[in-house]
């Protein structure tokens, strides 16, 4: 009797998530800017993508807004919304915040998000100033985690 497929890809995904190849962290940041004078609810974005042949193992997401501009993040994994990836904060991260999100952690997604080349973060900056924004303002997103050998 041979071995289930299914059993035989769980191994394979837990050897690929134990074997490290390299660490993901604020080097791999992404920044989005919002110009000066840019209007409110003016919305840009900034995507990243994993490079092909890699898996990404993220364990932790700091998100960090200036004044006057609110932050979310997109990621290609999640279900599509309206044609566009799912954001991955249900409301967006509020004007001059920085918060850590740690995936494993209960309320969050409970585990460390898989990601494969190919997959996309988007990072999204949203005016919420009434008069608009007075500088350039950036949104931040510094991922922590660790690159693998893909296997499955």
């Amino acid at each position: 009797m041979g071995l289930p497929l299914q059993v035989l890809r769980e191994a394979l995904l837990t050897a690929e998530s134990l074997h490290t190849e390299d660490r993901i962290d604020e080097r791999d940041k992404i920044e989005v800017t919002v110009p000066n004078a840019s209007a409110q609810d003016t919305v840009k974005t900034k995507e990243f993508e994993v490079p092909a042949g890699e898996v990404w193992y993220l364990n932790r997401l700091n998100l960090i807004t200036e004044a006057e501009i609110s932050g979310n993040v997109r990621v290609s994994r999640f279900p599509k919304v309206d044609t566009v990836e799912k954001k991955y904060l249900g409301t967006d991260l509020a004007a001059s915040q920085n918060e850590d999100y740690d995936l494993a952690s209960p309320g969050q997604l409970g585990a460390d998000l898989r990601l494969l080349g190919g997959d996309k973060l988007t990072v999204v900056a949203t005016v919420t100033a009434v008069g608009g924004t007075t500088a350039d303002r950036k949104v931040t997103l510094n991922i922590y985690g660790r690159k693998a050998r893909r296997l499955v």
